[in-house]
C-alpha cells in the first residue's frame, strides 16, 4: 500500500525539506498552506520504511534550528493513483516582472513577454518558492543581457542557469561542488534544451571554465559564508563593471557579508531583502 507524507514548513526550508521529499520519496508537491508556510508532500511505498527513516531523520535534525510541524502519514487506498495525484497540488509561479515557473504537465498560454520555465518534479528542488532563489530570479531579470556571460556558482538543480538562458545570456558557466546537483543539472539542462549553451562541471573557483575577465554576471546562491571565502576568486572572472548576485544570506549576517565583498574589491553594494533573507547585488568598478 501506498502512503502520502507531507509536511508543512516555513519558506526557507521549502528547499532543504524539498530535497529529502525529492531525494526518498516519489514525486515531490508543494502549495501554500496559510501565512508564510508550504506544505510539501511525497509519496512512498509502506513497506519502505528506510527511505521513510532518511526523511524522518532529516526533518529532525533541521528543526534542530527552528522547530518544524510533524511529518503526517496517510495511507492511501489501493487503487489511488499516486503517480499523479500529487501533480493537482503544483501551481503556477508568477517570479518579478516575467519569469513564469510552469510544471511541464501544466496547461498555460504564454502572455506577450513571459520568460517561461518549465519544470519537471526532478527540479522540484529550487523552484523559486525559498526567498534566496526568488530573489536571484528577480535580479537574474533586471541584469542579465542579450547575449551575456553568465556564471552560476554552486548551481545545485540549474534552475538559476536555466532562467539566464531564457532570459537571454548567451553562455553560462555552471559549476558545483556536489556530484549529485552536478548530476541533477546536467539532465534538467538537457531535458530543457540549453545543453549546448552550458559548460557544466564539479568544482568551484578558481576554475579553468571562468577564467580572469571572462563573466558578465555572476550568481551565486550559497552561503554567507561561501560569499565571504569566494568573494576574492569571483572577483578576477569578471569583465570591468560585472555584477556579482551573491545570495544564500541570513539578515543577520548581510552586514558583515557585505564589508568582506567590499575588502574584496566589490563597489556599490546594494542590499535585495526578502523575508528573513537578503541577497546582495554588486559590481567590479
Amino acid at each position: 500500500m501506498w502512503q502520502e507524507v507531507s509536511i508543512s514548513v516555513p519558506f526557507e526550508y521549502v528547499e532543504p525539506i524539498s530535497y529529502l521529499f525529492d531525494r526518498y520519496g516519489y514525486g515531490l508537491s508543494m502549495e501554500d498552506d496559510g501565512p508564510e508556510l508550504i506544505k510539501l508532500r511525497t509519496y512512498l511505498p509502506s513497506e519502505a520504511r528506510q527511505r521513510f527513516s532518511h526523511i524522518e531523520v532529516g526533518v529532525k535534525l533541521a528543526s534542530i534550528l527552528q522547530p518544524l510541524g510533524e511529518l503526517v502519514v496517510t495511507p492511501m487506498d489501493n487503487d489511488a493513483d499516486w503517480q499523479n495525484a500529487w501533480k493537482q497540488h503544483f501551481t503556477l509561479l508568477r517570479v518579478g516582472e516575467r519569469v513564469v515557473i510552469k510544471p511541464s504537465w501544466i496547461e498555460y498560454e504564454e502572455e506577450p513577454g513571459d520568460v517561461l520555465v518549465e519544470l519537471d518534479p526532478g527540479l522540484a528542488f529550487g523552484t523559486g518558492y525559498h526567498p534566496t532563489t526568488y530573489t536571484c530570479l528577480e535580479a537574474l531579470e533586471k541584469l542579465v543581457r542579450p547575449g551575456s556571460t553568465v556564471l552560476d556558482l554552486g548551481c545545485g538543480s540549474g534552475i538559476l542557469t536555466i532562467a539566464a538562458i531564457k532570459l537571454g545570456a548567451g553562455r553560462v558557466v555552471a559549476l558545483d561542488i556536489d556530484p549529485q546537483a552536478v548530476q541533477a543539472s546536467r539532465k534538467n539542462f538537457r531535458r530543457t534544451g540549453i545543453k549546448a549553451l552550458v559548460d557544466l562541471e564539479q568544482g568551484t573557483l578558481p576554475h579553468r571554465l571562468a577564467s580572469p575577465g571572462s563573466i558578465d554576471l555572476a550568481v551565486a546562491n550559497i552561503s554567507a559564508r561561501g560569499i565571504r571565502e569566494r568573494a576574492s576568486d569571483i572577483l578576477p572572472t569578471l569583465k570591468p563593471g560585472g555584477m556579482l548576485i551573491a545570495s544564500g544570506i541570513i539578515e543577520e549576517q548581510h552586514l558583515d557579508t557585505e564589508v568582506a565583498l567590499v575588502q574584496a574589491g566589490f563597489v556599490n553594494v546594494s542590499p535585495w531583502p526578502r523575508e528573513d533573507w537578503v541577497t546582495l547585488t554588486c559590481n567590479s568598478g
